[in-house]
């Protein structure tokens, strides 16, 4: 990210906003120091092609597509002039998909999987974030790319991630949820009956 971010600036890409390059550097920083780099062994996996497809491209939207973006002019035709108002939306949407995004990995420890697997040991986290939502690694990833949509201001390359991951969400989150009920039984069916999917509920 360091040497996109300099060859961006060096270049004067009409895109190489701070806001922009210093969420990304946030985001990748997260990732790498909550992830276990010995998570217990995987003892369940389920679509493994259609899981990596999904997820390669998903990749490609939020990470290959924008460094490409930032490094290379091959994408400056669809560049634009953003509204002021879009930054301050970018960044309140940056700062929460950023929390949520280290809640969730903090809570979910050992058991964070990027693929519809189960480990040894594998247990249903319901505490913390995961008390007010389900699934908050989602709501995370769909704040950040849309984040991602109103900084990177790129007709193409801002709103591919999030049209990727939504399309991720689409074909994965019926299955994942099918995998869950079929693991914990009743203690997944009185999680779900109390705890909103991707949202938590206001209350009065």
């Amino acid at each position: 990210m360091s040497v996109a971010t300099g060859i961006a600036l060096w270049r004067g890409a009409p895109y190489a906003n701070v806001a922009f390059i210093v969420f990304m550097a946030a985001w990748y920083t997260i990732r790498t120091w909550l992830t276990d780099p010995k998570p217990p062994e995987v003892i369940q996996e389920r679509d493994r092609s259609r899981e990596r497809l999904l997820a390669g491209a998903v990749g490609i939207g939020m990470v290959v597509i924008p460094l490409v973006t930032l490094t290379t002019p091959i994408l400056d035709f669809a560049a634009y002039r953003a509204l002021p108002a879009q930054y301050l939306f970018g960044g309140i949407s940056a700062i929460a998909g950023l929390f949520v995004f280290y809640r969730s990995h903090a809570d979910l420890g050992s058991f964070w999987l990027a693929h519809l697997e189960l480990r040894e040991g594998h247990t249903l986290v319901t505490q913390g974030i995961y008390g007010q939502m389900r699934h908050p690694m989602y709501t995370a990833i769909f704040l950040i790319t849309l984040a991602q949509a109103l900084l990177l201001t790129n007709w193409l390359a801002g709103p591919t991630g999030f049209a990727l991951f939504g399309l991720l969400y689409a074909f994965r989150v019926g299955s994942e949820e099918q995998m869950m009920a079929d693991q914990f039984g009743a203690e997944w069916e009185a999680y779900t009956s109390r705890t909103p999917r991707l949202w938590p509920r206001i209350r009065a």
